[in-house]
């Protein structure tokens, strides 16, 4: 579909299946009058049993209740992720859902196969893509989008130019965008219908995602967040040292802890745990952790015992296999 005067243009998709076809984010009302237009040169509009809405924007979602009266179907589903529920009932759809994560993200009925990928806060966070299993499209939403003042059909060689863009202004972040760019990248693609901007073709599609994936953008695009982020990153590696399962030390606080509750240890717990960890994934002799322990005692006859039942007592606090014991020698804490 083709606004005039708009570099944001928006895209809906029809997935002609004779009684049971599928309308892909189907516009706002500016586009309304062209997009029942041109359904109605492929099928009738009853024909339309599903209604896929990628994300809750208006540019995608708004004109959906108006369709809902043209198609008139008690079964008619509303596609999306449960956690766009609560903000796409605000258009006052009537239509049941369909939701994805509570389907195995996947539609195996009617002759269709979608099946649908998470892409969560790409740029919202019950953001999807679809999978056409057929014809090996995918219908991509926001992710893939390009503007700007031309438009061609198809994407030219150049269409990293026009998608840098829009994903710098609406993709979160780059580490959250390449998790979405991963999943994608597995699928066997032949063509990808974004909806903003150009259809991709095969060639073009790993190139492209390749570039995307070095794309500054969100938190990291202003450069004083980007740098206080990186800063603030820096230091929460400094000053704690993860273990597994939601396990850490904090160094400032000397304590064991588990999504924020204290993992309580004993004093000489504690000495040593702190002990192996400012050695981490490095031996530490039994000796040299009994010295450690009782260096104001130095008269005291060490004992491998202690340490072995120390040790013990620790590790039914932790995570398992984090202490590994170095055999004659002494342990290991491992994060590795």
């Amino acid at each position: 579909m083709y606004l005039e005067n708009d570099p944001f243009q928006c895209h809906p998709y029809l997935i002609e299946n004779g009684d049971a076809s599928v309308l892909v984010d189907p516009g706002s009302m500016l586009e309304f009058d062209a997009v029942v237009k041109k359904i109605n040169t492929i099928c009738s509009m009853s024909d339309i049993k599903y209604i896929i809405l990628h994300h809750q924007d208006p540019d995608l979602a708004a004109s959906v209740p108006e369709m809902e009266k043209l198609i008139n179907r008690d079964d008619l589903r509303i596609i999306t992720h449960s956690r766009m529920v609560p903000l796409i009932k605000h258009y006052l759809i009537r239509s049941e859902y369909y939701e994805i994560d509570r389907h195995g993200n996947r539609l195996q009925k009617d002759g269709l196969d979608l099946q649908f990928i998470t892409t969560p806060y790409c740029h919202s966070p019950g953001a999807f893509v679809t999978y056409e299993q057929h014809t090996k499209t995918l219908f991509s939403g926001d992710i893939f989008g390009g503007i700007g003042e031309s438009w061609d059909f198809y994407a030219e060689d150049d269409y990293f130019e026009r998608a840098r863009q829009f994903h710098a202004e609406y993709m979160p972040s780059r580490d959250i965008f390449n998790y979405a760019l991963k999943k994608i990248e597995v699928l066997d693609m032949e063509l990808i219908a974004p909806q903003h901007g150009s259809i991709i073709k095969k060639p073009q599609i790993t190139p492209l995602i390749e570039q995307m994936k070095k794309l500054e953008c969100g938190l990291y695009l202003e450069e004083g967040y980007r740098n206080e982020l990186l800063l603030s990153l820096s230091k929460s590696k400094r000053h704690t040292l993860y273990l597994k399962d939601g396990v850490y030390w904090d160094f400032d606080r000397k304590k064991l802890l588990w999504h924020d509750t204290e993992i309580l240890l004993n004093p000489k717990e504690k000495i040593v745990l702190a002990l192996l960890i400012s050695k981490v994934n490095h031996t530490v002799s039994s000796i040299d952790i009994f010295n450690h322990l009782y260096k104001d005692q130095p008269e005291r006859d060490f004992s491998s015992d202690a340490i072995t039942s120390l040790i013990k007592r620790i590790r039914q606090k932790i995570p398992q296999d984090t202490i590994r014991s170095c055999y004659g020698v002494g342990y290991i804490l491992e994060t590795k």
